[in-house]
């Protein structure tokens, strides 16, 4: 035999055999494990591929938006700080694209993969204008087709306020509707936007929506 496949040289070298000289039925499995390994290889290839083209199909589907809203009015430094003092950040979730009726009743299979749940964070910035406003800022990636589901937090520094406290000054924020925690001792605080319109997924989680444009 002058001619073998990848997998049966291997076995002949396993066994300590003639490449050569190799038996037949040894000829026969070496040939099936070549055509299984082509097989693996070629699905392995394909669905990278897939995937490649759903990521790129996905990113052109999301669009990131810019979004300035006035969070509180007549505010003074000292009002501001007593805020800035217990909070580390500001962060808006990314919860899933589409809403919870969409994804249930009428999205199709590369729909409802494209809603599957996210859970990102990005960075939002607040500021105080020189009228007293405080002014939250962020960007926002909502989907061209079925918008965009999302949650505000704050992540409070160690040491800082307990929740009820910082609860109570955030109520003076008028855009603000702050979370019961479903921990205790969490170092997040949830909070929704008025602003935004507000819908609830099958278990009951209130979340921030934003509609494509």
């Amino acid at each position: 035999m002058t001619d073998f496949g990848l997998m049966q040289g291997l076995l002949a070298l396993l066994l300590g055999l003639d490449p050569l000289r190799v038996p037949l039925p040894l000829q026969v499995l070496g040939m099936i494990l070549d055509v299984a390994l082509a097989t693996a290889v070629v699905a392995v290839v394909w669905n990278a591929l897939m995937g490649i083209g759903r990521m790129i199909a996905e990113t052109l589907e999301v669009q990131g938006a810019k979004h300035r809203l006035v969070i509180a009015r007549g505010l003074t430094r000292h009002d501001f700080d007593q805020v800035r003092k217990s909070i580390r950040g500001w962060r808006v979730m990314v919860v899933r694209y589409g809403t919870e009726e969409y994804l249930r009743a009428l999205a199709g299979e590369a729909d409802r993969h494209i809603g599957r749940p996210r859970h990102s964070s990005g960075r939002m910035r607040i500021s105080l204008s020189a009228s007293g406003e405080a002014v939250l800022r962020w960007s926002l990636p909502v989907h061209r087709r079925m918008g965009t589901q999302f949650r505000c937090y704050i992540v409070t520094r160690k040491g800082g306020a307990g929740f009820s406290v910082l609860a109570d000054i955030l109520k003076h924020y008028d855009e603000i509707e702050v979370l019961q925690p479903d921990l205790p001792e969490r170092t997040r605080v949830y909070f929704l936007l008025s602003h935004f319109p507000i819908i609830a997924s099958a278990e009951g989680v209130r979340n921030n929506y934003v509609a494509p444009e």
